[in-house]
């Protein structure tokens, strides 16, 4: 009678360990320039992380490319444009992720994973959370941090061509994401991603703010000592004032927030857009930090 008593316990403990698993939904995670999400070694010990956070949970690592050196190449020279219609095509493939999804993009990741909410999202996004993405561009060449080397004498050569020609844009990944506060108006005609999923030209795309609005929460993570980002702000919507670089607007005195292009204002009033702060330099969180900030997101 014990035995059967202790078989019927360990049954129903299996029973209960797989339906919480099976409810909690999968995570989605996009790399950052240079990096790669078949590296085991950053990407993956990140997912190793959630996993041991939250057991049982698929966490899928977007890779574009079948080694590590073809997708940090990518990461840096192929176009945002054809990266995103690889992984919308990517994610409504999966089978694991067809109910929807929580996302986590790291660096340059965090605007790309916006771009899939606002282009295509399905499966749809519940819960997006950027680290350090630049949602208002750069002003400035990130300082590169790729093993590779070459990439980024590279990026720096195209940048000299001039980060508006249409070579380079579409080209150079962290050049469709480049905004020059004195050539404001060049950055509207030419820019080849940025300009689109911000909603900046006269045109706007009611999509794209519709399918934004659709996500129960819009994590945003700024890292308070980043030196990598120029400016830093721009991790929660922030920018340079047009024609110069020294004043910056926070998000709420933006255009892109006070005529809400996008819906963030939206998001922001409705209590569902989220700033959470690392003290460290970009992308230098720890453990601890991440399971206190980021998993409470992941956990539903």
């Amino acid at each position: 009678m014990k035995i059967l008593l202790l078989i019927s316990l360990i049954i129903s403990c299996y029973l209960i360990q797989q339906s919480n698993s099976e409810n909690i939904r999968p995570v989605v995670l996009w790399h950052g320039l240079g990096d790669s999400g078949l590296d085991p070694l950053t990407m993956g010990k990140l997912k190793e992380l959630i996993e041991n956070q939250l057991p049982g949970i698929y966490v899928k690592n977007i890779a574009i490319g079948n080694s590590i050196a073809e997708d940090s190449f990518n990461s840096f020279f192929k176009n945002v444009n054809e990266q995103l219609d690889i992984v919308c095509k990517m994610l409504k493939e999966d089978s694991n992720l067809t109910s929807g999804f929580n996302a986590v993009g790291l660096s340059q990741g965090g605007q790309f994973l916006r771009g899939y909410v606002e282009r295509c999202n399905d499966p749809p996004v519940y819960n997006l959370v950027s680290l350090g993405g630049q949602h208002q561009g750069v002003s400035s060449l990130p300082r590169c941090t790729a093993l590779n080397t070459t990439l980024c004498k590279i990026a720096d050569a195209l940048v000299e061509l001039g980060v508006y020609e249409k070579y380079v844009q579409d080209t150079l990944v962290p050049g469709e994401y480049w905004q020059d506060p004195f050539n404001y108006d060049e950055y509207v005609e030419k820019s080849v991603f940025l300009a689109d999923i911000n909603n900046v030209r006269s045109e706007k795309n009611q999509t794209y703010k519709d399918n934004l609005l659709s996500l129960n929460n819009f994590v945003l993570g700024e890292f308070l000592a980043d030196t990598i980002v120029i400016p830093r702000e721009s991790e929660l919507f922030g920018y340079y004032a047009p024609g110069q670089d020294n004043i910056i607007l926070p998000m709420e005195k933006t255009d892109l927030y006070i005529e809400d292009w996008i819906g963030i204002q939206q998001l922001d009033n409705e209590g569902r857009l989220i700033k959470i702060s690392c003290p460290g330099n970009h992308l230098q969180f720890t453990d601890q930090w991440f399971n206190e900030n980021v998993i409470p997101y992941l956990n539903n």
